[in-house]
């Protein structure tokens, strides 16, 4: 039987990441490589050796088509990786009704989704990683929707985490602050952005892959996310708020 990871969202900063860093440290025999950019698919497949390119819009009809491929082939599934998402900064009124549609869909409804389809196909030691967000540990006005997508996210993980124990599988929500991906915009009317904490896709991957395979049902790499998860425990949500508020506002 086939050895797999799967691991979505992989053609960006943190999924390719995650891909090379299975290949070197992981015992699987195929990386199932799930991703919407063809191009980009094929070149993840030239630089490493043990990649399945599979090409699948997780917004539309992508979770059939892993399905079908599981159901098709003998696999045992060893590691999940949720790690496709979106992301939007701003005010929420300016979402559409179809954009928030997507959003949900993309960021709470495919991971679960997923969990449900690869779960058959797991056995004891099996790993379940799912990207969720240290914006998830209170509310943040301007990634209202994201940030709440995030708590979906975490929360899922953790008691699907207690849940598997029996059966030897593990969840683990990973909660990064921001990320080095190259995505984000590094100036705003001139101005440069300051992203407090930040911190490189490789740290948060390794960590994840170490946590989970410990057990821990949470990772939260990096000291600006941990003093954050601690500091929203014990500080009024209205004061955390306050205080995002004021740092985030400049750059809107």
């Amino acid at each position: 039987m086939k050895r797999i990871a799967l691991v979505t969202g992989a053609t960006g900063s943190i999924g390719e990441e995650f891909v090379s860093r299975i290949e070197e440290t992981e015992e699987v025999d195929e990386i199932w490589a799930v991703g919407r950019n063809r191009e980009k698919l094929e070149n993840l497949c030239k630089d490493h050796g043990k990649v399945r390119a599979v090409e699948a819009d997780l917004a539309n009809d992508g979770i059939e088509c892993i399905k079908k491929k599981l159901s098709s082939e003998e696999v045992d599934v060893k590691i999940l990786v949720n790690n496709a998402g979106v992301a939007y900064m701003g005010l929420f009124e300016n979402m559409k009704p179809e954009e928030i549609d997507k959003f949900i869909k993309v960021n709470c409804t495919v991971p679960a989704e997923l969990i449900s389809v690869t779960l058959p196909y797991m056995n004891r030691g099996a790993r379940i990683i799912n990207i969720s967000s240290a914006s998830s540990f209170q509310p943040n006005p301007y990634l209202s929707l994201y940030s709440s997508s995030k708590v979906f996210l975490r929360n899922l993980s953790r008691a699907v985490n207690v849940e598997l124990k029996a059966k030897g599988i593990t969840s683990t929500a990973v909660c990064p602050g921001f990320v080095d991906t190259g995505m984000l915009p590094e100036t705003k009317d001139g101005k440069k952005i300051r992203y407090a904490g930040l911190i490189s896709a490789k740290k948060v991957v390794k960590l994840a892959l170490h946590d989970s395979k410990k057990g821990k049902d949470m990772s939260v790499p990096g000291f600006s996310a941990k003093y954050f998860r601690c500091y929203s425990k014990i500080t009024p949500t209205s004061i955390v708020m306050k205080q995002w508020c004021l740092g985030v506002k400049k750059y809107l």
